[in-house]
């Protein structure tokens, strides 16, 4: 999460005190005794990380290290030893991560350390987004900003945070000091007395501050000339040579891309469309983008978006699919629905569990250790004429691609990450051909895919399909979004509230505040796709429950835990984006969209309270709040709403329905006016067919136009 952690003083001691003890060289080393041997290559016992449902967990199941999860038997286990906490949060597809397992927990010596001197918790992050944001802003203090995963924290009994960092290896190397090193420094430091005093002593001034940063938000109304001040800033950073934001490494940013896009559409400044389609057109074309087997990569290592980083997770694919389908809409490009159908079809095909929900992620590592990525997706001239024997079709795939002798990675001399260098002169072969490499990548060694399914993330993907079917009317994408959309309501959901996880038929961990935010717009999005009122109903009702469970009603804001889930030793109100989009940003936007279609004052006080809640941090960061600048966008620009009266059957109404899908503008709510629909919908009352033929109402601020029964007035 992108904190502003400059705008907050620092300047306490903290624990750079407790830093200074643990990272000062010229400390005699504390622990004392040699380190118990165990048995050579002989396979370790599992431990209770075998129990768990998590791939990531689980993946640490052989280690040596005595891994708790996160939980009391853990926490009790400290304060009745007196013993301080090392806790490890990392994911599955984590690069990092898998190297620091391979290094130091699947290692004899540093398990030993551990085991004998702390308690040691593991955690997934993606399972537990509550515990990794409190001390991911913990390691941010103590680090004067950094942070990362592998997070390593090291806490007291109380689970109060006194020291963190990123990844170290085993022996110093990289200018990052060895853990065998650090582990044995703070385990000396915690046995002396005095030095003791002084960690609890920073731990608690650390606790303290992380509830001063969550309590530091500023009111502010969020007006036009905010808005456009925002774009203006966002422009500011993009790269005129490549497209996106700042240099390397280079993300996505889905959000700061559609704060442009919407910024065009509100201004009319074509400065911002051609910075939108520049970041389109060179993520599309870059490595980033899996040529092959579709979907996106992470993020680039480089500038020109040549080089991923390998693993693919299903947030950003799912904000990319709406981002690609909108891009279309606005400016016609055909490349744009391709790339949108092709993320679908790399969904489809990769990462849907039978029963209907989407997975979590494709791993960046090879299979068979830690050593490398990207193999699986790299090529050289060799295997490309291997697999076309036909001079002339394995030179048109390697000039496509840019396929060398040479290649264009460093790390592997010869081979090629695929990129589009040229367009396809038979774009029939060059489709066949494309499946063809599909088939025969299969064959290789293929890095893991987690297959957890995550609520919140499950609801951009549905969001994603959603929204993309309405712009290029894809019957699979609205199909895979349904068949998802009955998976959440039917697995996750228990009593009325959302679990996080599901996993091998198991729902655990209570939903967060973002779970909650992007299933009510997953809802919200399929009903506005299948107009069947069932999914209204789902988005009502989850969505007071939201209210109830994470609004503040002293201060306003939604917290990122519910009132009644674990007690951590802070709970803040997240309105920072990171690689997804605030929780609060899309309840403002969530409650604003039931405002607009139901008429709901109540909604819409709460909707723009939200916003007013955090308008101070919009201008200390434009993009780190662009979730929120996109909220507010719908809001100042007085959105439309539109009811068609008709039969969802009837061709007349499709095409109705069809003009207002491919508008492409986002401030509008849409609703199908059918027999009871008032009883949901207020404002549809009175709302009929126009001397039987299907009629559309255009709305703003609940005052209609006259009636248009023609597609074409409509779009007008």
């Amino acid at each position: 999460m992108r904190f502003l952690i400059v705008s907050i003083c620092v300047c306490l001691v903290l624990a750079y005190g407790v830093s200074r003890l643990i990272m000062a060289q010229e400390e005699k080393d504390p622990v004392t005794g040699e380190i118990p041997a165990t048995g050579g290559d002989a396979q370790p016992p599992l431990n209770r990380l075998a129990k768990e449902k998590s791939p990531y967990l689980r993946q640490h199941a052989t280690n040596p290290v005595d891994w708790f999860p996160w939980g009391e038997e853990a926490l009790e286990k400290a304060r009745r030893e007196n013993k301080p906490i090392f806790l490890s949060i990392g994911y599955s597809s984590c690069h990092w991560c898998h190297v620091m397992e391979h290094e130091s927990f699947a290692d004899a010596e540093v398990a030993a350390i551990l085991n004998e001197h702390f308690v040691c918790i593991k955690v997934d992050r993606e399972e537990r987004p509550d515990v990794d944001e409190i001390y991911m802003l913990a390691a941010q203090l103590m680090m004067r900003g950094g942070g990362g995963w592998p997070l390593s924290v090291w806490l007291t009994p109380e689970r109060k945070p006194f020291f963190a960092g990123t990844y170290f290896p085993k022996e110093s190397k990289y200018g990052r000091p060895g853990f065998m090193e650090l582990l044995t420094r703070i385990a000396g430091l915690w046995g002396e007395p005095e030095k003791r005093e002084q960690i609890e002593g920073d731990s608690q001034q650390i606790a303290a501050r992380l509830q001063v940063i969550y309590d530091s938000d500023e009111p502010g109304s969020i007006s036009r000339a905010t808005l456009d001040q925002a774009a203006g800033m966002v422009a500011a950073s993009v790269d005129p040579e490549y497209g996106g934001f700042g240099s390397q490494p280079k993300f996505p940013s889905p959000s700061s891309v559609e704060q442009l896009l919407r910024a065009n559409l509100r201004t009319g400044d074509a400065s911002y469309l051609e910075a939108v389609k520049s970041a389109l057109d060179h993520m599309q074309s870059g490595g980033i983008h899996d040529h092959v087997g579709g979907g996106f990569h992470r993020y680039s290592v480089t500038r020109d978006w040549r080089v991923p980083h390998f693993e693919k997770m299903l947030y950003d694919n799912a904000q990319l699919l709406t981002l690609y389908a909108w891009g279309h809409l606005v400016t016609g490009d055909a490349s744009y629905a391709a790339t949108a159908r092709d993320i679908a079809k790399w969904v489809g095909r990769e990462m849907t569990h039978p029963e209907g929900g989407f997975y979590s992620a494709q791993d960046a590592d090879d299979p068979g250790g830690p050593e490398g990525e990207g193999g699986f997706y790299v090529w050289d001239p060799a295997g490309v004429r291997a697999l076309f024997p036909d001079a002339q079709q394995a030179e048109a795939v390697m000039t496509r691609f840019g396929i060398t002798d040479e290649g264009n990675w460093e790390e592997r001399p010869g081979q090629t990450i695929l990129e589009r260098r040229t367009a396809p002169a038979d774009p029939a072969f060059m489709s066949e051909a494309i499946e063809r490499m599909y088939v025969e990548r299969e064959k290789r060694p293929k890095p893991m895919t987690d297959t957890k399914i995550l609520a919140g993330w499950n609801g951009l993907m549905v969001s994603g399909l959603a929204r993309g079917y309405q712009a290029l009317g894809d019957e699979s994408m609205l199909a895979a979004a349904v068949k998802a959309g009955e998976f959440i309501a039917s697995d996750l959901m228990r009593d009325g509230k959302l679990l996080r996880r599901w996993i091998d038929g198991e729902a655990a961990h209570d939903g967060v505040l973002a779970d909650y935010a992007y299933v009510i717009a997953a809802f919200l999005d399929l009903y506005e796709s299948t107009f069947d009122p069932v999914w209204l109903k789902r988005a009502f009702a989850l969505n007071d429950k939201a209210v109830a469970l994470f609004h503040d009603p002293e201060q306003g804001g939604f917290f990122f835990t519910a009132r009644d889930a674990e007690s951590l030793i802070a709970r803040g109100k997240p309105v920072m984006d990171n690689a997804r989009p605030s929780g609060n940003a899309i309840m403002a936007l969530n409650l604003l969209r039931i405002a607009e279609l139901t008429g709901s004052d109540e909604a819409r006080k709460l909707g723009i309270e939200t916003l007013d809640y955090f308008g101070g941090r919009v201008s200390q960061s434009a993009m780190g709040t662009a979730a929120l600048l996109n909220a507010a966008d719908f809001l100042v620009s007085k959105p439309r709403e539109i009811f068609v009266a008709g039969a969802i059957g009837d061709p007349a109404t499709r095409a109705l329905l069809e003009a207002v899908w491919r508008a492409p503008d986002p401030n509008r709510v849409v609703a199908l006016v059918t027999p009871g629909i008032e009883k949901l919908l207020p404002p549809a009352e009175g709302k009929s067919t126009v001397e039987g033929k299907p009629a559309a109402y255009v709305c703003r601020e609940f005052a209609c136009a006259a009636p248009v029964t023609d597609p074409a007035a409509l779009r007008r």
